[in-house]
C-alpha cells in the first residue's frame, strides 16, 4: 500500500495498512469502518477485502477517501472491491452477486466513474489500462 508516496512493505503487516486505511477515512466515518474491519460478526467483508486488496497490491491511496466510497461498504454488507479505477487505480465497491466460476456477478455498479479522480471504472481496469499502454 503506498500513501503520500510512502509505501508500506509486508514486513509491516496488515495492523501498519490498516491504521493507514483508517487514517484516509473521514474521522466521522472511521469509528464505525474501524468496528467493522475488527469484528467479522458486525460485517465489513468487503472493507476487509479492500484492505487486503491495499496490503497485497501496492497502490497510491488517496489522502481522504471519498466518503460514498465508504458509505457503500458501511450500508452494503455485500459489496466487494471487484472493480477498479483505471486512472487513479482506485478499488471501487459492486453489489456481489452469485458467484458463478472463480468471478463473482455483479448485481450493482456504484461507481461507473470513480468517485476520487472521475476516471472511468470496472474490473481490471487500472492494470488493463497500464498494460494497453506498454
Amino acid at each position: 500500500m503506498i500513501c503520500n508516496g510512502t509505501t508500506i512493505t509486508s514486513c509491516d503487516g496488515a495492523i501498519g495498512t490498516m491504521g493507514l486505511f483508517l487514517a484516509a477515512v473521514s474521522p466521522t466515518q472511521r469509528g464505525r469502518v474501524q468496528t467493522l474491519l475488527t469484528d467479522p460478526r458486525c460485517g465489513g467483508r468487503g472493507l476487509r477485502a479492500m484492505l487486503a486488496l491495499l496490503d497485497t497490491d501496492p497502490r497510491e491511496l488517496p489522502d481522504e477517501l471519498p466518503s460514498e466510497l465508504v458509505d457503500v461498504y458501511i450500508q452494503d454488507d455485500e459489496a466487494e472491491p471487484l472493480h477498479d479505477c483505471e486512472r487513479c487505480g482506485l478499488p471501487v465497491p459492486v453489489h456481489a452477486g452469485r458467484r458463478c466460476g472463480h468471478e463473482a456477478s455483479v448485481d450493482c455498479e456504484y461507481f461507473p466513474a470513480c468517485p476520487h479522480c472521475g476516471g472511468r471504472t470496472g474490473r481490471h481496469a487500472f492494470w488493463s489500462a497500464r498494460h494497453a499502454t506498454n
